[in-house]
């Protein structure tokens, strides 16, 4: 049957060459400005949570844990005051391109920080350490978010 003349290697456009290689060449370089990127965010975390801690020092909380992590989540920032246990959830954001950092606050996330807070108490009960104590006898838990949107911080008390 005349299925004609099939070439052995691949047909070639006249103007293939190098330049076919300077994309990947550009998203190395973009993947670099990536990790700049991360490494921003991560550093503007860590400002605003050191931010929320000199807000709660400044209106009489004494810090008992800041970055807690268990299996079940973290818990950004958590003071106590007059028997109340405080667990802030901090958002930072550079601008509200991507939603205020409020929404970012979702059920899912509520109920991720809801477990690592009954986990930080019992780990808090099983501890011996004086801090524990304080934790110990707390009358009631209260979650907060704390919204810092450039430079500005906005706390949120009893939100969820």
């Amino acid at each position: 049957m005349g299925m004609g003349h099939v070439p052995h290697e691949p047909i070639r456009t006249a103007r293939e060459s190098v330049e076919f290689q300077r994309p990947q060449h550009r998203r190395a370089a973009t993947n670099r400005s990536l990790k700049a990127t991360a490494a921003a965010r991560v550093a503007r975390g860590k400002w605003a949570e050191d931010l929320v801690s000199r807000w709660y020092e400044q209106h009489g909380y004494v810090i008992v844990a800041r970055n807690w992590r268990s299996k079940r989540g973290e818990l950004d920032v958590v003071a106590r005051k007059d028997g109340v246990l405080v667990v802030c959830e901090v958002k930072a954001r550079a601008s509200n391109a991507f939603g205020t950092p409020a929404e970012a606050v979702t059920p899912a996330k509520q109920l991720k920080v809801r477990r690592a807070t009954a986990d930080f108490r019992a780990s808090m009960r099983e501890s011996n350490d004086p801090i524990a104590s304080l934790v110990n006898v707390v009358r009631a838990v209260r979650f907060d978010v704390a919204c810092v949107l450039g430079t500005q911080l906005e706390m949120l008390e009893d939100i969820f």
